[in-house]
């Protein structure tokens, strides 16, 4: 159905069956608009699309409707409220754009959008899915609704083109007024068939049916493009499909068939292609020349294309789940021509990527023994790891992995098959027990990596994935009993088994192996987890949660039993070692030193079992505790020297050590013994608990004061004994512990604030008294004082609490660490009380801590005196003076305000580094040659030394001092400090050219005459470059570079031209080739702030003129009355007597000038100076009168002026004769502007001052002017007579007193500089 409504607009109804024509649901296009209509029961509009950007004008559109089914849930696209609903999809094709839009109920979406490569010119859908577009060059491009190309094919019929491709007509009239060809209703669709209207033919174009497509593709000889299609079909992707049914099941059981004929013709007839081939090969490599090479590539190069053909068939069989057809026909086409290795070898990939996850039996004894024959065990391993066991056959895999050695694969079915861990371990213990040499070792420890994967929770072989948490804790019971069992097989003995007495465990054999990682494997075993506790707040769930209890508990207690049989056995290992070593004498050394357990072994056991012991988990007999108590206070050298030991490894022991002894009844142990044992091996945190345990605590605090390592042990002591202590204890304890503090205070100077803060505050002042006698003690008391005072705080972040090397001892609920968080709890909470409780400290003490501080640490004095200001000045200089501090000194001189002496003193060390950079240089030039001397990259070596960065230093520092302190002093003071400093450096620089030169300064003794005398720096620096020195260049090319360094930081504090005086008249009749750099960067710097100035000027007086200008043209128009009639007189102003004049306000009002005078004689205000109608006829004084303008926002004040000739207008010429009456109350144009800019209404504009405006100066004209110095501000507009002598004496005042405007502001950064000369 189809037609026309209106001129030039076209419409389309929906196709037949669409649930919407019934509603009559259109589409309206014009050309630049597109209308979906609603017509009954009632019009309405659901959407309206506007061309799209970049279609041409007047172009044709073309649209298509079709109506799919949304099955419920079965896309994504809609909401939950369109599934199950018929939705209507539109298709806009216009000039090259194509839309996609879909509507449901009265909303309609646009979701595709994609361009064509030429105008469409046709449209229709093909189902729901697809639609073909017709384009102006002849080709049918099949789309699918989301703008994805299917597939472009011509329509174009041979010996056509142009207009004959397809009907058109011209009705249709474009907005230019030419006709516009239209293609419509000249292409229909039914089925798969399109059919095209042309002028003299029909076209007809259909689609393919399935099998079709495929034989196209197969007979063209494109196998992989059959094949690919073969598949696209399987998976339902195809596009239209007409043939075949919707659900995707029958579909597949519909060309499954025929997929497999087609495989098999594809191995065939390549089978057949490559024995064609091979035969021609081989009937080239017969050949006599070079026959091996030849023939090994012709078969490399056929089984490259087997495999190729075989990848095709696996992924192919795979993909439509025929595996019966891969491992059936295909296998046996490979076997016929003798390529079954290839094809078992292709299938590894596939089964490592889980492709195939299972194997028949046949073939998987056939690659196994394959596989076995390469010595590729590891890989057909994998192989198994990858396959699905319930698909196997488990016996036969089983047998094959025992035959062949494949025990990862072995371990990996019994634990996913039969959840079976125990047989694998006994299958390996079996191999391990009848192995020896590698293979043994390496059995081994597949086995601990084993036991450690299962005890961790992570399944075996890695990268399987982890064990079910319920499973975890039987599972360790289940292996650790295995391993505490006695061995059933002892055929093959080493000579430590033979060796040893009664039964051998299962566990001796992997501690025999490796006694180190045999125990950290059971250590996993034994950790502690922490479970939540059940909520019992549900009266329901209390019986479970009693049943869950008392199986913990039955765990807990199962779990402690395994671990005191573990140690049991690791004490039976150590009874065995004690009878070797009884029965040593007759062994020879070497023997002994192979037998198991050696002397690093049984240190690994004595630890083990001291761990568990301290914990709290296990018990042992006194013989075995005295043995772990001598091993871990041993040393490992027979000089019995501890500091040979590694600190890391002896503090372990010693934690282990004081866990041990906390647990252990005292009984059990010699408390004398062990005290000597751990004296000579240093355990002081442990000979402090045996003097606590015998209740002499000095002793015990003496003990911890040893422990420098680990401080806070001591202070966490007292704090406990203070606390715990009275009577008599703490009277003897409080003395011994204040005589103690000089030395807490050096164990450590924070802790010991704390403790007198908390425990000694009121005898505070006792103690500083005390550590007089101990200087160094009393600056670092003194220091965490001044410390915590400036902070306000205490930090305690360099304080650590121990960390404890085993994880089981940090669980451990001991005395020690009771009383070591206690007191770090308190250590916590002292932030807070100095907050409440701020430290004061007094003038005497900051004074006594600069005294100590100018002793112990020198380089600390000057930063103390910027932070604190509460000092006297001249007893802290003389601090600074004896003890040789220059910069501390050097900043107090500052601060009293004699600077030059600061910066002497600053200088007086200027002559020593001089002398040290000399010798520096000297050395370091005679280790190169002169060539090399003189390059960029020595130089650049050289600025890198020590020397020369303290010069640098030093250097910086002076230039500061200068720098700080010009704004106060006078230009001649200023000046006089910075060529001091300057003189200072260049001296050293003039002796390189002459030892006798004489100084030329009186040449220069108008400028110098102020600065003073130079013979203080010629005592300072007496030291010169020597003419002969090797280095020389190198020395001058340094002091160059300081001197640059020096006059960069005069430019701004000094003016220039004194700077260059100085330098020239210092430099009279030498070269300046060492100044050279500096003088350019002096101009360089000059120049650059001279254009910098002189373009800023240029262009405020451009914009200056450019804003008045504005100003004037907005001041100087016209006004128009709003009325032809005097506000006073009500009589029309165009009366006939010459006599009346006219004055219109800017308010829009008029009088004649003659009412207006008349009205001011009958009032009292005198002349009014604005509209008599908007300005109030009040009687007011002068005074007030002149703030009319005020009000108006304009000008601040207006003087009164005569009163001018009656029956005259104002004109411009008149307010010249009045210009003189304004003198320096004239209103300022800045003024002006200002209220311009805040857009207020000008009042009695006709009453303000002519604007006098000038062009700015041409830039050649300005450069002419002469090269003198402009004041700041000054503008190219004329001023007034008054205003210039003032200007006149500021530019003079400026001169005389060395103005910061140091440089001309005249130049351009548009052409070159020039100047007058004078």
């Amino acid at each position: 159905m189809g037609g026309v409504v209106g001129g030039d607009a076209g419409w389309k109804l929906f196709a037949e069956g669409s649930s919407m024509a019934e509603e009559g649901v259109v589409i309206f296009v014009t050309y630049q608009t597109a209308l979906v209509v609603r017509l009954t029961p009632t019009l309405e509009v659901y959407a309206q699309l506007s061309r799209p950007d970049g279609v041409r004008e007047g172009s044709m559109p073309y649209t298509a409707w079709t109506c799919m089914a949304q099955p419920c849930g079965s896309s994504s696209e809609n909401s939950p409220t369109e599934t199950g609903e018929r939705t209507s999809l539109l298709a806009l094709a216009w000039d090259r754009k194509v839309q996609v839009a879909k509507l449901v109920k009265s909303d309609l979406k646009v979701y595709g959008k994609w361009s064509l490569d030429s105008s469409a010119i046709g449209l229709a859908w093909l189902d729901d899915q697809m639609m073909v577009v017709l384009t102006m060059t002849g080709k049918l491009n099949l789309f699918a609704r989301d703008g994805t190309l299917i597939h472009q094919t011509s329509f174009a019929v041979d010996g056509l083109g142009g207009d004959d491709l397809i009907t058109y007509h011209t009705h249709f009239i474009n907005i230019f007024g030419n006709p516009e060809k239209a293609y419509h209703n000249c292409v229909s669709v039914r089925g798969a068939s399109v059919y095209i209207l042309g002028a003299m033919h029909l076209t007809v174009c259909r689609l393919l049916p399935w099998k079709e497509r495929i034989q196209v593709l197969r007979k063209a000889g494109d196998w992989m493009g059959a094949l690919n299609m073969a598949m696209t079909l399987y998976d339902g992707q195809a596009h239209g499909v007409i043939d075949l049914p919707r659900n995707l099941d029958a579909v597949q059981e519909t060309i499954m068939p025929y997929l497999v004929e087609l495989l098999l013709s594809y191995v065939d007839e390549v089978f057949s292609y490559i024995s064609v081939a091979l035969g021609n090969q081989i009937g080239k490599a017969e050949q006599p020349d070079d026959w091996e090479s030849r023939n090994g590539s012709v078969h490399s190069e056929i089984k490259e294309q087997f495999t190729r053909v075989g990848g095709v068939a696996v992924e192919f069989c795979v993909h439509i789940r025929r595996t019966d057809i891969l491992f059936d026909e295909i296998f046996s086409k490979f076997v016929a021509i003798q390529q079954r290795d290839t094809f078992l070898e292709l299938l590894e990939p596939y089964i490592l990527k889980d492709m195939l996850g299972c194997l028949p039996p046949e073939i998987m004894q056939v690659l196994v023994e394959h596989y076995s024959s390469k010595g590729w065990l590891q890989r057909v391993e994998q192989c198994v790891l990858h396959m699905d066991i319930s698909s196997l056959d488990f016996n036969q895999v089983v047998i094959l992995c025992r035959e062949h050695g494949l025990y990862g694969a072995l371990v990996y079915l019994f634990n996913k098959g039969l959840d079976d861990f125990r047989a694998p371990l006994e299958e390996l213990l079996v191999v391990l027990r009848n192995s020896q040499g590698e293979i043994a070792s390496g059995l081994g420890y597949r086995m601990l990596v084993y036991l450690k994967y299962c005890f961790t929770g992570l399944a075996f072989p890695p990268g399987q994935g982890t064990l079910p948490p319920s499973r975890l804790l039987s599972l360790r019971t289940e292996l650790l009993q295995f391993l505490l069992e006695v061995s059933d097989r002892q055929d093959k003995k080493s000579a430590s088994t033979s060796a040893f007495e009664g039964a051998y465990l299962n566990l001796y054999y992997l501690l025999e192996l490796d006694t180190e990682a045999t125990l950290d494997v059971l250590k996993c075993a034994f950790i502690e987890e922490i479970s939540p506790e059940p909520d019992s707040s549900f009266s329901e769930s209390g019986d479970a949660n009693e049943e869950a209890k008392k199986e913990k508990d039955l765990m807990a207690e199962s779990e402690t039993m395994l671990v005191q049989k573990t140690i049991g056995a690791l004490v039976h290992v150590l009874g065995k070692n004690t009878l070797q070593t009884d029965g040593v004498a007759s062994y020879d050394d070497s023997e002994f030193i192979e037998a198991w357990p050696t002397k690093k072994d049984m240190g690994y056991l004595f630890e083990f079992i001291a761990c568990y012991v301290a914990c709290g988990r296990a018990k042992i007999p006194k013989t075995v505790l005295n043995q772990i108590l001598e091993y871990l206070t041993s040393v490992n050298d027979s000089s019995q020297s501890v500091s040979t030991m590694s600190t890391e490894r002896s503090k372990r022991r010693e934690k282990q050590l004081l866990a041990l002894l906390e647990v252990v009844p005292e009984t059990d142990w010699d408390q004398s013994y062990v005290l000597q044992l751990c004296e000579n091996a240093c355990f002081y945190q442990v000979c402090a608990l045996i003097h606590t345990i015998r209740h002499q605590y000095l002793a015990a605090l003496d003990s911890y004061m040893k422990d420098v390592e680990e401080p806070i042990h001591a202070f966490a002591f007292i704090n406990n004994m203070l606390l715990r202590l009275s009577n008599g204890d703490y009277t003897i304890f409080r003395s011994a512990v204040i005589s103690r503090i000089p030395e807490l205070v050096n164990l450590s100077r924070e802790l010991t604030f704390f403790l007198i803060v908390d425990h000694f505050n009121d005898e505070s002042s006792h103690i500083l008294s005390e550590l007089n006698s101990h200087p160094k003690s009393l600056f670092l008391y003194l220091k965490t004082v001044i410390e915590v005072h400036l902070s306000g705080t205490f930090n305690f972040s360099c304080l650590r609490e121990e960390e404890s090397v085993d994880v089981l001892s940090e669980k451990r609920g001991k005395e020690s660490e009771k009383v070591l968080k206690a007191f770090l709890k308190n250590l916590s909470n002292f932030p807070k009380y100095l907050r409440h409780n701020p430290l004061h400290v007094t003038d005497d003490m900051i004074e006594l801590y600069l005294e100590l501080l100018c002793q112990f640490e020198r380089d600390s004095v000057l930063k103390f005196l910027e932070t604190f200001d509460s000092y006297r000045v001249e007893h802290c200089l003389r601090l600074c003076q004896e003890h040789g501090i220059i910069d501390a000194a050097a900043f107090l001189l500052e601060r009293v305000g004699d600077v030059g002496s600061a910066l002497l003193l600053t200088l007086s060390s200027l002559n020593d580094k001089f002398t040290e950079l000399d010798t520096a240089i000297g050395n370091a030039v005679s280790k190169v040659s002169l060539s090399r001397s003189g390059s960029m990259e020595y130089f650049n070596s050289i600025l890198k030394m020590k020397e020369v960065n303290d010069i640098r230093n030093l250097l910086q520092a002076c230039i500061e001092l200068c720098q700080r302190n010009t704004p106060r002093l006078n230009p001649e003071e200023s000046e006089m400090l910075w060529f001091r400093l300057l003189d200072s450096f260049c001296e050293p620089l003039m002796g390189s050219y002459c030892n006798d030169m004489v100084s030329e300064k009186e040449n220069h003794a108008g400028l110098v005459g102020s600065l003073g005398s130079q013979d203080e720096e010629e005592c300072i620096i007496k030291w010169r470059i020597p003419k002969s020195h090797k280095g020389g260049h190198i020395l001058r090319k340094l002091f160059s570079q300081f001197i640059k360094e020096i006059v960069e930081g005069m430019i701004g504090y000094v003016r220039l031209p004194t700077i260059m005086s100085k330098l020239l008249s210092d430099n009279v009749g030498q070269e300046f080739g060492d100044f050279k750099l500096t003088i350019l960067g002096m101009l360089g710097t000059y120049g650059f702030e001279r254009r910098i100035l002189d373009t800023a000027k240029s262009l405020i007086e451009d914009d200056t003129f450019y804003t008045m200008s504005l100003l004037k043209k907005g001041a100087s128009h016209g006004y128009a009355p709003r009325s032809l009639l005097c506000c006073i007189c009500n009589s029309l102003l165009t009366k006939t007597t010459s006599s009346f004049r006219v004055r219109v306000f800017s308010c829009g009002h008029a009088t004649h000038i003659q009412c207006e005078l008349l009205e001011n004689e009958s009032s009292t205000r005198g002349l009014s100076s604005g509209c008599p109608v908007c300005l109030p006829k009040k009687n007011t004084h002068k005074s007030r009168s002149k703030t009319a303008l005020t009000e108006n926002g304009l000008v601040s004040s207006l003087p009164s002026r005569s009163q001018p000739a009656q029956g005259s207008t104002l004109h411009p010429h008149e307010n010249d004769a009045l210009d003189n009456s304004y003198g320096l109350q004239q209103i300022s144009r800045f003024e002006i502007l200002s209220n311009l800019q805040k857009d207020q209404r000008l009042a009695q504009i006709e009453n303000l001052p002519q604007l006098r405006l000038a062009p700015p100066a041409i830039y050649h004209e300005k450069v002419k002017k002469g090269s003198g110095v402009l004041a700041a501000g000054e503008s190219s507009s004329q001023v007034g007579g008054i205003q210039k002598p003032n200007k006149n004496k500021q530019l003079k005042d400026l001169k005389l007193k060395g103005s910061s405007l140091r440089f001309p502001l005249k130049s351009s950064i548009f052409g070159k500089e020039k100047t007058s000369k004078p």
